[in-house]
């Protein structure tokens, strides 16, 4: 009886820790989602232009691994760990278009979004992840995932972008009235090295992106204003120490390319790929909100690259037209509100720095 005993409590412990190893190892497969419910962006992914490199932008809406209690920032939206199968659909999102580099924003850290590289984009080239900590107080952060090495990196957490925060935001007291203006989430510049085998050119380049997720809320206006000053001057710098700089600056801008913020970063002669295209067609929407507000804007070193009309939104799930997101379940396939944003680069030849020297203030 007792020997038994013995060999059922084996059996029971072992499937137990079977399962736990499957859980932790093997995700639940992708499950066939209705395009249907896909309102703005394509249905269908655009193919890549033979010989590109394709590039896209992404925020993947609060990609947590652990739990709101115990998380470094907590003093904002305690918002829960992602579930499963929303990590499954972004994923599904990033494979469908394919880019060789993703800019992906409101990432919890470096390590979760390792984790999710390996976990659900396995095999898929992206040996290379960045991220650095900004200093938002729900711990969102920016990060890229490359096929091609990273070999710069800046963060500017501690930059002054001008002028002191007012006494109100929006109708409301500011509680940082009288403080310096700084970057909510630090924009991440990375500068990766392409290889000349990737763009049939035979020769090495350097693409630097700026890695971007603006002040949201709508009495932030000042604030997305200061923080697209501070952009462009960034730009400026870059473009001062490498006239060849080829830079694009890409991410969730939490505005239309039309509103103040927007207009800072056009009328310092920044090409935006989607702005010869109807506002209001659906397929030009980045946001479940039905605004474009994922944008990718190019310098004029990096717009010569740009392939014309490559350019294109990948449109995932979305909940019916009216809904409130507060409480309305989003549909199967949901991955986030925002959708990836995509474009395709050709060779541009090897002008400038072969692989700039890593910044102090690089992860």
């Amino acid at each position: 009886m007792r020997l038994y005993a013995y060999l059922l409590i084996a059996l029971v412990s072992g499937t137990c820790i079977a399962q736990g190893i499957a859980t932790v190892e093997k995700p639940a497969p992708a499950k066939e989602v209705d395009r249907s419910t896909v309102r703005f962006g394509e249905k269908v992914a655009k193919p890549r232009t033979p010989g590109t490199v394709r590039i896209a932008t992404y925020n993947a809406m609060n990609l947590f691994d652990s739990d709101p209690v115990t998380r470094t920032h907590s003093e904002g939206d305690p918002a829960p760990i992602k579930p499963q199968d929303e990590r499954v659909a972004v994923a599904t999102g990033i494979r469908a278009v394919d880019a060789d580099i993703v800019a992906m924003e409101e990432i919890e850290s470096l390590d979760v979004l390792k984790n999710f590289r390996d976990k659900y984009l396995a095999g898929l080239g992206y040996d290379y992840v960045q991220l650095v900590e900004s200093e938002d107080p729900r711990g969102i952060d920016n990060g890229v995932i490359s096929r091609f090495p990273i070999v710069n990196t800046v963060s500017y957490n501690d930059r002054k972008i001008g002028g002191q925060h007012p006494a109100k935001d929006g109708n409301r007291p500011n509680p940082l009235a009288g403080e310096d203006i700084k970057f909510r989430r630090t924009p991440l510049r990375v500068d990766i090295k392409v290889p000349g085998s990737a763009v049939k050119s035979g020769a090495d380049e350097i693409i630097s992106l700026i890695v971007v997720h603006h002040k949201s809320g709508r009495g932030a206006d000042y604030w997305r204003i200061a923080e697209a000053k501070g952009v462009v001057d960034i730009i400026k710098e870059m473009e001062k120490a490498d006239p060849n700089a080829r830079i694009a600056v890409l991410g969730d801008f939490n505005g239309l390319i039309t509103d103040p913020n927007g207009k800072i970063y056009t009328d310092a002669g920044l090409f935006d790929v989607f702005g010869t295209r109807p506002a209001t067609d659906p397929k030009n929407i980045s946001h479940e909100s039905g605004r474009r507000i994922d944008l990718i804007l190019l310098n004029g070193n990096l717009r010569k690259q740009y392939v014309e009309d490559s350019a294109f939104i990948y449109g995932m799930p979305a909940r019916p037209e009216g809904a409130d997101w507060r409480t309305t379940l989003p549909p199967a396939g949901y991955g986030s509100d925002h959708y990836p944003v995509v474009i395709d680069l050709k060779a541009g030849g090897n002008s400038g720095p072969t692989e700039p020297k890593k910044n102090s203030s690089g992860q």
